[in-house]
């Protein structure tokens, strides 16, 4: 009966307690868990949730930037953008994830109306141009190429492959 009455923001509430302390797990579940629109709600999980949660409330203005690559619950590989503020145009992002060696097969974008603002999660289906990608060992890799791409410190050419194909930095 209990897991019955018990909601998604119930679930994301417990979790956020469960990994950050009571404390803020709260005040991060009362500033985040009614502003996730119901698309978000019905294709995140509560746990993936969290860590979303957490990358949101960790951006310190419109140009921070938080990156996240991972394997999904049913095994794809996914890249999420969080940003306040606007979202990247598609313009924008989609030639660099190409040359990085992504190909993009999907974007879901939310968008999370807080009191103190507005944060912008733009969740990309993608898969490897080639091979498969070792998310474990080029995360870290791969996230702070696009981050140089996107502020300016790296050129976004072809020679960014390299980075998941040969696991070059």
């Amino acid at each position: 009966l209990v897991h019955i009455v018990r909601n998604w923001q119930d679930q994301l509430r417990d979790r956020l307690v469960e990994l950050h302390g009571e404390e803020a797990g709260i005040k991060l579940a009362n500033r985040f868990g009614k502003a996730m629109p119901a698309g978000y709600v019905e294709s995140v999980t509560p746990e993936l949730a969290a860590s979303d949660v957490w990358r949101a409330a960790s951006l310190t203005g419109e140009n921070d930037l938080h990156l996240s690559l991972y394997h999904s619950a049913n095994g794809g590989l996914r890249f999420k953008l969080f940003r306040t503020g606007r979202e990247i145009a598609l313009s924008d992002a989609l030639p660099m994830l190409e040359n990085l060696g992504l190909r993009i097969n999907s974007e879901h974008p939310y968008e999370l109306n807080l009191d103190d603002g507005r944060v912008i999660i733009q969740d990309f289906e993608v898969e490897p141009l080639s091979g498969s990608v070792d998310v474990a060992s080029s995360k870290a890799r791969f996230e702070e190429a696009f981050a140089a791409m996107w502020r300016g410190d790296a050129e976004s050419d072809g020679f960014n492959r390299l980075v998941l194909a040969a696991g070059l930095g």
